[in-house]
C-alpha cells in the first residue's frame, strides 16, 4: 500500500509539476498518457461510484448525473445536483450513457472507473467516438480512495478539499484495521450479508462488495470467489443455516421483519437471537452498491458492531463529524437515529 501510494505521488509530480497556459499532459490512473485542458470546468464521470465522489469533491463541474438522486438524498447535496441532467448508468449495468449526448453536454474530459471485472475496452468502445479525452482512475479498494482524490484534486484544482477528505479516509481505514487486528481467527464474527427482497442473494468473501466487512475484521460464512461484477449471488436457506451466521447484516429495509417473522429463517441463530443490521443508506449506502466512499464510515459501525470492545467509537459523534466534512451537513441526534434505523 505504501509502495502503491508513494508511485502514484510520484506520478502526480511528474505529471502535473508541468505547467501550460492551454493544455497540459496528465497520465491518468491506468498509465495512459493523455491532453487535458489546463483549467478543466466541464466533466463527465461514466461511472457511478466515481460520480458519487464528485458530488463532495466538485460537485459544480459535473455536467451530468448517472441516477438522479431522489428528494431523501438532495437534503445532503449540493443544490446544483438536482439541477443536473441524468445521463444514465455505466456500461453493462442499467441504462448506458449515449456517447451523443455525452458530446452534447460538452464536456472538457470523461472520467472513469477502472472497474475490476472487466477490461477498460467497454467503455473505450462506447465513448472512444465521442473523441473526448477518458482519465480512468482506480478505485477499487477503498485504500484507493486517497490516491484518487489527490490525483482528482490536482486534474480538478481541488487539492485542499481532496486532501482533507483523503486524509479522513486514511486515518478511518488505519484505526479499524489496527482495532481489529487482534481479534483471533478463531473468535472472528461470522456475518452473512443479506440482500434482495428475500435475502437469499449475497456476496462470496473475496467481492469488492463486502470489502468493509472483510476491513472490520468479520467472516464472511459464503467463502466463495466473486463471479461477476454485480454480485447478489444467490444462496439458499439451508446454507445459511450451515453457516450459522452469528450476524445478518441486511441491505434491504424490512427484511429484519420479515425474518423474524419467517419459520424457517428463525432456525438461524442469528435471526433467532434478533442479531440483524440494517445498512444505513442516506444519502449513500455505508457499504455497497455503490461500493464508496461510504465505506470509511460503515467500516468503522461494522468493526463497532462487530466488536465493540476492540472498537468503542462513539458512533453518533462520528457520524456527524463525516457528514459535516462530506456533505457539510449539521446532523442532530435525533437525525443520527433516523439514518442509523
Amino acid at each position: 500500500m505504501i509502495a502503491r501510494c508513494f508511485a502514484v505521488a510520484l506520478t502526480l509530480v511528474a505529471v502535473f509539476g508541468v505547467s501550460s497556459s492551454e493544455a497540459r499532459e496528465i497520465v491518468d490512473m491506468a498509465g495512459r498518457r493523455i491532453d487535458v485542458p489546463d483549467k478543466i470546468t466541464r466533466v463527465y464521470s461514466a461511472s457511478y461510484p466515481l460520480t458519487v465522489l464528485l458530488y463532495v469533491l466538485a460537485p459544480d463541474l459535473l455536467v451530468a448525473v448517472n441516477v438522479p438522486p431522489n428528494g431523501r438524498q438532495l437534503k445532503f447535496l449540493p443544490p446544483v445536483i438536482g439541477k443536473l441532467p441524468a445521463s444514465g448508468g455505466r456500461p453493462m449495468r442499467g441504462p448506458a450513457a449515449n456517447p451523443e449526448e455525452v458530446m452534447a453536454l460538452k464536456p472538457d474530459l470523461i472520467v472513469a472507473w477502472l472497474e475490476p471485472m472487466h477490461d477498460r475496452g467497454v467503455t473505450d468502445r462506447n465513448f472512444g467516438r465521442t473523441g473526448l479525452r477518458i482519465a480512468y482512475i482506480q478505485l477499487d479498494s477503498i485504500t484507493d480512495y486517497p490516491p484518487a482524490l489527490k490525483f482528482l484534486g490536482e486534474l480538478l484544482d481541488r487539492r485542499e478539499r481532496a486532501t482533507e477528505l483523503a486524509d479522513y479516509i486514511s486515518k478511518a481505514i488505519a484505526r479499524v484495521e489496527k482495532a481489529v487486528a487482534s481479534a483471533p481467527d478463531d473468535k472472528k464474527v461470522r456475518y452473512y450479508y443479506a440482500e434482495g427482497p428475500d435475502g437469499l442473494a449475497t456476496e462470496c468473501s473475496n467481492s469488492f462488495h463486502v470489502e468493509a466487512m472483510r476491513l472490520a475484521g468479520g467472516y464472511n460464512i459464503d467463502q466463495c470467489r466473486q463471479s461477476n461484477h454485480i454480485g447478489m449471488e444467490r444462496i439458499s436457506l439451508e446454507q445459511v443455516m450451515v453457516g450459522q451466521p452469528n450476524l445478518i447484516i441486511a441491505l434491504t429495509p424490512g427484511f429484519r421483519q420479515k425474518a423474524k417473522d419467517s419459520a424457517r429463517w428463525r432456525n438461524v441463530e442469528a435471526v433467532a437471537r434478533d442479531r440483524i443490521a440494517t445498512v444505513p443508506r442516506m444519502p449513500f449506502n455505508w457499504l455497497d452498491r455503490p461500493p464508496g466512499f461510504m465505506r470509511a464510515l460503515g467500516a468503522q459501525w461494522l468493526a463497532h458492531l462487530f466488536y465493540p470492545e476492540l472498537y468503542p467509537v462513539d458512533m453518533t459523534a462520528e457520524t456527524k463529524k463525516f457528514y459535516k466534512l462530506f456533505f457539510h451537513v449539521d446532523l442532530s441526534d435525533a437525525d443520527v437515529e433516523r439514518i442509523m434505523r
